[in-house]
């Protein structure tokens, strides 16, 4: 600790201030440090709030020796900078560069927004005197290019999804997914109108459009989150959407980390992982919410301890299951797309495989246009003892449906992931 002080004091001296001096005006609120002890280096972060410390360790562990490390250190500390507050050492497999630039914001001003709906209402108007199966479907693309322009640049992603899917419901003529896209359309374009938006009406808007509204984005610190699943989804183009499943090992919630193929750039780390989240925002929308990461940690390597937490919120009983993802459709329509993490007491194989849970009916599987997936699937089954699965959830005709992708499995004394 001696040292770090003498250089902090010899850098002072070198600009010009003595380490004893008056010092601008200001608090440090946040710092973080990385911390090596034992041949181990961790990411701590400290926060002031109401006059008390707020800390976190990247090691996942509370009250750990690194944390008391990083607070003696603090409480001795004679010569701190703000700047000590944006910056900490970097490595490749751990630390990421504390602040990142948040994501720009679509360009779409609310005040704006009432050409937007009428785009929307256009879409619904043509699709209804067209129908999905016809030969006028040229009018109906381009009221889809009128939406695209309306949006703003760049087109924030919700708005990218609802085309993916508007333009696959054409493509396959499939009535129910035109339907539910419509009817989602027709939401948005009445909240756009909204002269006092509700709650429900705010996270509508944020779901499509992303963080426009001031109230529309929450503040999320302190969390240590397990990735567990990453797939692409459709958008303007084909699999142009990433997402990645993050879920809060203390409050079981998912979140999900978006960015499109070539623009934004996502947080670094490969499936799965532990994120160490000093900073994020968490937008107040459809579930699973989407986050962003700016200050954060990573950790390739997920303990069994973490694994056994993440098991813990395993759903055990699909009609729960079934009830969430209604109440989701009804309120955000073609946007809702829930991710589940479910425990399945055994599995049911034929001509539909399943998972069976503890209560209620099996929860078939679907895997869309990928067959392989399933098969993945059965030959895993083949070899080891499930103990959970991750995907999401989707409705085929009624009947409520898992996308897999991913699986864990017991080896012995510890959990194997699989991606699907």
């Amino acid at each position: 600790m001696d040292a770090f002080r003498r250089a902090a004091e010899q850098s002072l001296f070198e600009l010009g201030e003595e380490s004893e001096g008056a010092a601008a005006e200001g608090q440090v609120e946040r710092l973080s440090l990385d911390v090596q002890l034992d041949q181990r280096r961790e990411l701590v972060s400290l926060r002031l709030s109401d006059g008390r410390l707020s800390y976190s360790c990247s090691c996942g562990q509370f009250r750990c020796a690194h944390v008391r490390f990083a607070l003696r250190f603090s409480a001795g500390a004679r010569a701190a900078s703000a700047e000590s507050t944006r910056r900490s050492s970097t490595r490749l497999e751990r630390v990421i560069p504390e602040i990142r630039p948040t994501e720009t914001k679509s360009s779409l001003n609310l005040a704006r927004a009432l050409p937007l709906a009428e785009a929307l209402e256009d879409v619904v108007t043509a699709v209804v005197r067209a129908g999905v199966v016809s030969e006028r479907a040229a009018s109906v693309h381009e009221t889809l290019s009128r939406v695209e322009r309306e949006a703003g640049s760049p087109l924030p992603l919700g708005v990218r999804r609802w085309l993916g899917t508007m333009r696959e419901a054409l493509e396959m003529h499939d009535v129910s997914l035109a339907a539910q896209a419509l009817s989602s359309a027709a939401a948005l374009a009445a909240d756009l109108r909204a002269e006092t938006p509700t709650t429900g009406v705010r996270e509508r808007i944020t779901s499509w459009l992303g963080g426009v509204l001031a109230e529309g984005v929450e503040r999320i610190s302190d969390r240590q989150l397990l990735e567990v699943a990453r797939e692409w989804v459709n958008g303007t183009e084909r699999l142009q959407i990433e997402r990645r499943y993050l879920i809060d090992l203390n409050s079981g919630e998912v979140f999900r980390e978006e960015a499109a193929r070539r623009e934004a750039a996502a947080s670094l780390g490969a499936c799965p992982r532990l994120i160490g989240v000093a900073l994020g925002e968490a937008e107040l929308g459809c579930a699973p919410r989407r986050m962003r990461l700016l200050q954060y940690t990573t950790t390739p390597q997920v303990d069994r301890s973490s694994w056994d937490l993440l098991a813990a919120w395993g759903q055990r009983d699909s009609e729960a299951l079934a009830a969430a993802y209604r109440s989701a459709q009804s309120q955000f329509g073609a946007l809702s797309e829930p991710f589940a993490l479910t425990a399945p007491r055994s599995v049911e194989h034929g001509p539909h495989t399943a998972l069976q849970l503890d209560r209620g009916p099996a929860l078939p599987l679907m895997a869309e246009d990928e067959p392989g997936v399933l098969r993945r699937f059965e030959e895993l089954m083949g070899s080891a003892v499930l103990a959970w699965v991750a995907g999401r959830l989707l409705d085929r005709a009624g009947q409520l449906m898992l996308k897999p992708l991913a699986a864990g499995f017991v080896d012995g004394d510890r959990i194997r992931h699989e991606r699907l």
